[in-house]
């Protein structure tokens, strides 16, 4: 469901209705507790059983939107699993031995980690906050002065400049925003380190970027050590500009120009707000959805997150910080000191700070930014990893539940930010528990194949059900446990190092703009060997203890169940991790636009297929004799491409391939002058609604058992090349 509420200047949109709902919230689901603890003879679980899943399906095929069919929906969900929770505690859990007791309690113990995210889920996400539009004032003295912060530590050059571009060229009155870059891999510290050569990079990197700041009308400011990682770095900047309000954009999100325009006007109408957070939104593929080939054809994986979970954190006032893509106030994060440091997640921190002091937030559901995802599944795990333990981290130092100063929804809101991320944990539990017994008979669950599907299958059918329901548009179910089993191999370790020490953490910034010349097994696959090869014998010790142990073979079909799942996803995570090559640092983005080129007498009609920051891609049709060849050079003026200022631009051919009827050219910019980049880089990163558009266009649930069925095979297929690729070294 979704709801927008009217302005109050008081209270504030996102909280005014956050208290009632979470006291509703809590005295439904006591009354469905009650309810579902109370016992039935078999017959008639089973007819709640078949009722309940015929209703599921029912209101699948009938797709509620939103209002009492979507909260029926989903409290009869929460209902069936609160009824399956009640049976394993008091039917299933052994007590034979103390191993037993343990394992039994180990794998319970993620069953309701499991549960409970069910919970917080359906809080959060059946009735998300739509925000009003609150554009920015037309009158220039009205606008708040901008400072726009960009952190910097070992990017690409040509990267950052590019990121610079962009932010000079958004909407906004002159004279009212400033751009700096913050260049922490040129201090005075790496300047003047021990080794020469490092020095000397340090060196270089630091008289470049002052040359790029100057050459572009940026600000170039760096600092003596780079203490405290990027929270360090911003603070430094603090106290070196004066804006009254900060955007904060990491080194690889390209700002579109009306990013300004359709976020100060929150902060002028509200003066308690010290955050507008907007949607991270990625211009290249993640590691699977590269290796798996599904990034045009399935949601990013944090589509879930910022097209839900933030918008209905924002009906609490609990939308928070995610470290780019934000605009704060000044005086408020002033405040507290800068930007927090505690932890690895100082974004996440810093929100919870603010919230803690009565400041309110805002989160503005509409992509602004393209930023790059981690290219290699090395890049991809250092980031995951931070986040992990960044998030732990907050849970142990700053738990939300015994925050002073927060509201109950936001306790509620914080939690569920933070106990997400003992998700590996979990994932490792449910693919070890089973193997307790199949591998040594260590008994964890009391119960047979009919127990399991009258309590059991309710619970499954309805948790995926509530999945496709609150996140359908935006997460598939495969595609979701695939994502957690990648991560938590490694991230597991790295929750138990937190949990032993909550300080011990660094911050660790994540790679961009790796090249992959080859396709190459990623370093990191040899756990999910291991894994595997565990998983493969408990699945044969199994089908031993099926057919050799009558007695046992109801828990043995139930445990077998799981374990196939299990090794169906490990798997299918081989095909992740057999990375595939990429040359591109920057990525191409397809279009489908008319357009002209131009050459001396002759005007050449022509499609757009795609376009990059470095070139473009166009289809022309034969005409004639006439065959275009690489070297050959166009002009063409940069509205013909989309742009809105006139720009002659120069473009040669570097590649020709001959289609029937038509020639597919790889055209490459030739830039000559400052008004001919900037307007390649509007060309790219200027329209905000390129990024809406192609973000709505892959959040479809339409057929979704047909592209689940085609993501298994292809990570199937994937997974046997990576296989294949291991046999080859292995010979050799």
């Amino acid at each position: 469901m979704v709801r927008e509420t009217p302005q109050s200047a008081d209270h504030g949109p996102a909280s005014r209705f956050a208290p009632l709902r979470t006291v509703s919230a809590v005295v439904v689901l006591s009354s469905i507790a009650l309810i579902a603890a109370a016992p039935v003879p078999d017959g008639v679980q089973v007819l709640l059983c078949i009722v309940t899943i015929a209703t599921y399906f029912l209101m699948s095929w009938l797709r509620p939107s939103g209002g009492p069919f979507r909260t029926f929906v989903a409290l009869l969900i929460v209902f069936t699993s609160t009824r399956y929770m009640i049976w394993r505690v008091t039917e299933t859990m052994p007590s034979d031995s103390i191993l037993s007791i343990v394992g039994g309690v180990f794998l319970l113990g993620a069953e309701t980690y499991g549960y409970i995210l069910l919970l917080l889920s359906t809080f959060l996400s059946v009735d998300v906050y739509k925000r009003p539009a609150r554009p920015a004032p037309v009158s220039p003295a009205a606008c708040p002065t901008v400072d726009i912060l960009i952190p910097s530590y070992n990017e690409p050059d040509d990267l950052l400049e590019v990121t610079l571009t962009a932010a000079l060229n958004v909407n906004y009155p002159a004279g009212r925003v400033k751009v700096y870059l913050l260049d922490d891999g040129g201090t005075l510290g790496k300047r003047n380190q021990s080794d020469p050569k490092k020095a000397a990079a340090a060196q270089a990197r630091h008289d470049h970027l002052k040359e790029v700041c100057a050459r572009l009308g940026a600000h170039y400011l760096t600092r003596e050590k780079n203490n405290h990682a990027k929270a360090g770095n911003i603070n430094a900047a603090l106290q070196n500009t004066d804006g009254d309000l900060i955007l904060i954009l990491d080194a690889d999100h390209v700002p579109s120009t009306d990013i300004l325009t359709r976020t100060v006007g929150y902060f002028i109408e509200d003066p308690k707000l010290f955050l507008v957070q907007t949607p991270h939104f990625f211009l290249n593929p993640d590691p699977l959805e590269r290796n798996l080939d599904t990034f045009r054809k399935m949601p990013s994986e944090n589509e879930m997150f910022y097209s839900v979970i933030q918008r209905g954190l924002d009906g609490l006032n609990a939308a928070f910080f995610c470290g780019s893509a934000a605009l704060l106030r000044r005086k408020y994060i002033m405040e507290i000191g800068g930007i927090q440091g505690e932890t690895i997640t100082e974004d996440a921190e810093t929100a919870l700070e603010l919230h803690a002091k009565g400041y309110r937030s805002a989160y503005v559901d509409r992509p602004m930014v393209a930023g790059l995802s981690p290219e290699t599944f090395s890049g991809f795990i250092v980031q995951r990893m931070r986040w992990t333990q960044g998030m732990v981290q907050i849970f142990l130092l700053k738990n939300p539940l015994l925050k002073k100063g927060l509201t109950l929804a936001q306790r509620i809101g914080y939690f569920n930010s933070c106990f997400y991320w003992f998700f590996p944990l979990a994932r490792m539990a449910f693919i070890l528990g089973p193997l307790l017994y199949l591998l040594f008979g260590i008994q964890v669950y009391i119960g047979d194949l009919s127990d399991f599907l009258m309590y059991g299958l309710p619970h499954i059918v309805g948790a995926l059900m509530l999945s496709s329901i609150l996140y359908g548009h935006t997460r598939w179910a495969f595609a979701s446990e695939l994502y957690e089993v990648i991560q938590s191999i490694h991230c597991s370790g790295a929750i138990l190092q937190v949990l032993r020490n909550p300080r011990s953490p660094s911050f660790a910034v994540t790679p961009k703009g790796e090249n992959l010349d080859e396709n190459f097994v990623s370093p990191l696959a040899r756990p999910f060997y291991i894994l595997i090869g565990i998983v493969c014998l408990g699945q044969l010790a199994g089908i031993i203890r099926f057919f050799f142990d009558p007695v046992g073979a109801g828990v043995v079909s139930v445990l077998l169940f799981w374990n196939t799942f299990h090794l169906l996803l490990l798997v299918s995570a081989l095909g992740v991790l057999y990375e595939r090559s990429q040359q591109r640092v920057f990525p191409r983005f397809e279009t489908d636009r008319p357009i002209t080129l131009h050459q001396p007498g002759s005007a050449v009609p022509g499609t757009m297929t795609d376009i990059s920051i470095t070139g473009l891609g166009v289809r022309v049709p034969h005409s004639g004799a006439k065959r275009f060849a690489a070297g050959d050079v166009f002009q063409t003026d940069a509205r013909e491409l989309g742009a809105t200022s006139p720009a002659q631009l120069h473009l040669k051919v570097l590649s020709v391939v001959d289609e029937p009827g038509s020639q597919k050219l790889g055209l490459s910019f030739d830039i000559q002058t400052p008004d001919q980049w900037s307007a390649v880089v509007a060309l790219m990163y200027a329209r905000s609604e390129n990024w809406k558009t192609f973000r709505d266009g892959r959040a479809s649930a339409d057929n979704m058992g047909t592209k689940i069925a085609g993501l298994i095979r292809s990570s199937l297929s994937h997974a046997l090349i990576h296989i294949r690729s291991i046999t080859r070294e292995v010979r050799t």
